[in-house]
């Protein structure tokens, strides 16, 4: 590399090493001139008296700040040192402390001769070198600083959080201030710009930037300081990402319905449908402004504390994809504070196991998605992005049962860590709550974000599982044989029907399938509006299925599956007559978009369907 380009890299550090110098400098010169003045006078110290009198007038007289401001070029210098420092420690600083020591081992242990001609470059090399220490360690602390400041201000807006993190990275050593300006509410945030929506792959690449600094940031904390006060950092940090996503992507966040989880007290499972990679990453923000309450048996006293998410997340997701993993820092994050990572390859019940003890030993909610995998984003009739959908999860076959997008894990956990809550009188409940619009910005299949869209959390119905609803149940180990078995199996299908029925009601998703295959049916005048009525009027369960999965396809073959469909329940066909066109639309989806479906065939070839009916996910 060109010495001018390393130079121009290392600029903003070779400044704050000069300011810190000069800095340290000052302040000795002032201690020495406090001591100077116990010593009798003479006629040097007058003379340096006058030279210091010349020389604050003169840069009163010439001061670069009525020119320029200095706090703002603190600010430009710290975002540029934010944007290159990270990636140049661990790649350009790396390598000058490896030449450094190469280099000065060889001189110190080689022939003599070489003395002279290495130390050149045993002095550039370690120059760099403890200039990229330098940095990394600033960094470091800056970071740690930042995580006390987020931890007494939760809310900070997440512009004045990275604000402070720029100027603390300038030059100059900017304090941080013991309050927050600006705060924001998770109940309703806008950083909406009332500009037309766009598309591009640079929202992304900035979001991961700014995820990969917070995760490591978070982590630093943990390793740094110890367990307990690094897991109150990742609470905070985690909240602030979803925050800082929600501004680089000019989005809304509303969250409603969640006082419901204020009142519950027991163990909470909270059950979302999934649409995007962006339902991960909003909702520890989005469940940061409710509390859950907590009895203490001791005193029977009441307290309420934060809701505190710990997801039942993808291995091959977070552990097994090594940028993820090691490159974000994120499933390295994730790993410490209790996640449960899911072994989509048939161990799903080790996971559901590990699961089931956290959720009983730790103060913490188990958060999953049962739908298991993202479900298909959806396009408009002029192929405008139009969210996703809820019925296209899942397995080829899977696809062709009642219930085959969603997965049993969620129900599995339940009734198993109500069974083992039994003694202690201890509930267990299951929160459905409905996530719309993520898959507007981000959906399955596509890495280019698109901003100005509106996000909404509905925290929907509460299943509650009472001790009295599992007493006497028994876990089969494979078929059921005896009654508390059946039993056990039977209360699984009825959790399965109630999350179901919660996630559609949260989504409000019935009604709005049905606003949009009457407005198609009437702009492609697809059915004689007398028929209309009975069209309306005979929609079931599987017909909505069916609609959510033609909306799935591509808008150009909509019309004929939609006509079919109208005419069908015009004729108020019968359920076997809607399941074999739930199937060849099914068979057209998979065929259509088989590359998103190819690791579920995967998973169906690898574990056979009656173990993953026990205990899969």
């Amino acid at each position: 590399m060109r010495h001018w380009l390393l130079v121009l890299v290392y600029i903003v550090p070779i400044i704050g090493a000069l300011t810190s110098m000069i800095r340290r400098a000052s302040a000795l010169y002032s201690f020495g001139e406090s001591f100077r003045r116990l010593l009798p006078d003479d006629r040097f110290y007058r003379m340096t008296r006058r030279w210091q009198g010349w020389l604050r007038q003169w840069l009163q007289k010439y001061s670069a700040r009525k020119y320029i401001n200095v706090e703002d070029l603190n600010l430009l210098a710290g975002k540029l040192e934010y944007a290159l420092g990270h990636t140049r420690d661990y790649t350009i600083g790396l390598y000058m402390v490896g030449v450094a020591v190469f280099e000065t081992t060889l001189m110190i242990c080689g022939n003599e001769a070489l003395f002279g001609v290495r130390f050149t470059s045993v002095f550039y090399h370690t120059f760099f070198a403890l200039l990229s220490i330098f940095s990394y360690r600033r960094h470091v602390l800056t970071g740690l600083q930042l995580s006390e400041f987020l931890r007494s201000n939760p809310k900070v807006h997440p512009q004045e959080f990275f604000d402070h993190y720029y100027r603390r990275l300038g030059p100059q050593t900017v304090p941080f201030p013991r309050k927050a300006a600006c705060t924001v509410d998770p109940h309703d945030v806008s950083f909406l710009t009332g500009r037309p929506p766009q598309q591009g792959i640079r929202f992304l690449l900035r979001g991961l930037y700014d995820t990969a600094v917070l995760a490591r940031t978070a982590y630093k904390a943990s390793d740094y300081v110890g367990y307990e006060y690094g897991r109150e950092i990742f609470e905070r940090m985690s909240q602030m990402w979803g925050k800082r996503i929600l501004q680089l992507f000019r989005c809304r966040l509303i969250v409603k319905g969640d006082e419901k989880i204020k009142e519950l007290s027991g163990k909470v499972i909270l059950i979302f449908n999934h649409k995007s990679h962006l339902d991960f990453v909003f909702n520890f923000f989005a469940m940061s402004g409710t509390a859950l309450r907590v009895v203490h048996p001791e005193v029977g006293e009441q307290q309420y504390r934060g809701v505190r998410p710990r997801y039942m997340a993808a291995k091959d997701h977070f552990v097994d994809n090594r940028f993820v993993y090691d490159g974000l820092g994120i499933g390295r994050l994730i790993e410490s504070v209790d996640m449960v990572f899911v072994d989509r390859k048939g161990k799903g019940r080790l996971a559901v196991f590990e699961a089931c003890e956290k959720l009983l030993t730790k103060e913490i909610e188990i958060a999953l998605y049962p739908q298991g995998t993202r479900a298909y984003g959806n396009r408009g009739s002029r192929g405008e992005r139009r969210d996703a959908g809820f019925y296209t999860t899942g397995s080829p076959s899977s696809l062709k049962q009642t219930l085959g997008h969603l997965k049993k894990g969620a129900a599995y956990l339940a009734v198993d860590t109500a069974i083992q809550a039994a003694p202690q009188n201890t509930a267990v409940h299951l929160v459905m709550i409905g996530i719309d619009g993520t898959g507007n910005i981000v959906p399955k299949g596509s890495f280019e974000v698109q901003t100005e869209a509106t996000v909404t959390f509905t925290v929907g119905e509460v299943f509650t599982l009472t001790p009295e609803r599992v007493a006497r149940l028994e876990k089969p180990e494979g078929m059921a044989q005896t009654e508390g078995e059946h039993r056990y199996l039977g209360l699984i299908d009825e959790i399965q029907q109630a999350i179901n029925q919660g996630l559609v009601q949260a989504l409000h998703l019935h009604e709005k399938l049905e606003a949009r295959f009457v407005e198609d049916l009437k702009e492609g005048q697809l059915i004689p509006m007398e028929g209309l009525f009975n069209v309306k009027r005979n929609l079931s369960e599987i017909a909505f299925v069916i609609l959510d999965r033609i909306y799935a396809l591509s808008p150009s073959e909509w019309g004929p599956f939609l006509a079919e469909l109208a005419g069908q329940l015009a004729r108020g066909a019968s359920s076997v007559i809607l399941e074999e066109l739930r199937d060849r639309v099914t068979e057209r989806l998979i065929t259509t978009r088989g590359k998103e479906c190819k690791p579920m065939v995967i998973q169906e070839r690898v574990v056979p369907p009656k173990k993953r009916a026990v205990g899969g996910l």
